[in-house]
């Protein structure tokens, strides 16, 4: 039957293979394209679903570290629970002994006005910024009394421990002190970059260990921020969190004494030594009642003394 197909038609079967065939070869060259930007499309939603999962990941180790944290915290408030629960004579005996310690000896209490010094010719200078912090600069003083300035027991016993102690923080549910140290250089001067430690005596601890502030009492109760304080060298604004109603300023005067001066009772420019903090616990939740700030003039070195009691 061969013989049925002319030339003519046998060209035109070849002209309709042709061109099926460029068909077909064009659709191969758009599955591949496809395919191509699938598995592109499948990479990069593969790379950014691997960043979500690190970042989560990190995430939930931060969120573990600050559970682990919070879980140390809520032991020892347990702990500090079942001690108050346990009702040990011997235990209440030595805390009232220790709270009696902390109120002031050396320091003890003003009932009245400390008298003005009869001969004394100190002139001072002042600055806005030390104004403020309530910090006087002195810059002559023809008469003083001791070069040291004087410390009561509290700070007797933690200065066998840190000679640069500035001054402390009690509380009364327990003996373990803060301690806001001065941090030297190789100078003897106030380091720049941190002039203030801050840190843990444990004196409930055998031993009496030295610990770091955790996370949050670093931000929430005894950490502190510093800056260089504007106009004056060497000294240095510090911010407490447990007092943020006024400002400190560090500063090593012309004796080698380690200052933080402070507004105590309405008196700018006296030298903060102790605050002891009074607390009573309910149902394991500890609450501040009012809180006790020891100081001395520094010119003086007579006692000041204020309590503040705590808004409820």
């Amino acid at each position: 039957m061969s013989w049925l197909w002319t030339n003519e038609t046998t060209e035109q079967a070849q002209i309709v293979v042709t061109a099926l065939q460029s068909e077909l070869d064009a659709r191969d060259d758009k599955i591949k394209a496809l395919e191509t930007a699938l598995r592109r499309e499948q990479h990069a939603f593969s790379q950014s679903v691997q960043s979500e999962i690190k970042e989560l990941e990190e995430r939930r180790s931060r969120i573990q570290d600050e559970l682990a944290e919070v879980n140390r915290m809520i032991k020892e408030k347990q702990s500090l629970l079942k001690k108050g629960k346990s009702g040990s004579a011997k235990k209440k005996k030595a805390a009232a002994k220790e709270a009696k310690a902390a109120t002031p000896k050396a320091e003890s209490k003003p009932d009245a006005q400390p008298k003005e010094p009869t001969e004394s010719t100190t002139t001072t200078t002042t600055t806005p910024a030390a104004d403020a912090a309530g910090t006087v600069v002195a810059t002559k003083m023809a008469k003083k009394p001791a070069k040291t300035l004087p410390m009561d027991d509290v700070l007797t016993k933690v200065s066998k421990v840190e000679p640069h102690v500035a001054f402390v923080i009690q509380r009364s549910t327990n003996s373990n002190t803060v301690v806001y140290a001065a941090q030297l250089g190789a100078s003897k001067k106030l380091d720049s970059a941190k002039p203030m430690h801050v840190y843990w005596i444990m004196y409930e601890k055998d031993g009496a260990p030295t610990e770091e502030l955790n996370m949050i009492e670093r931000n929430s109760a005894y950490g502190i921020t510093h800056s260089p304080l504007p106009g004056v060298p060497e000294q240095y604004a510090v911010q407490l969190a447990s007092l943020k109603d006024r400002d400190c300023v560090l500063l090593i005067d012309e004796n080698g004494n380690i200052q933080a001066r402070t507004t105590i009772n309405g008196k700018k420019g006296m030298v903060l030594r102790r605050v002891f903090v009074q607390m009573t616990s309910s149902w394991g939740i500890p609450t501040v009642d009012y809180i006790e700030i020891f100081g001395v003039d520094p010119n003086t070195h007579a006692s000041v003394y204020e309590k503040k009691l705590h808004k409820k």
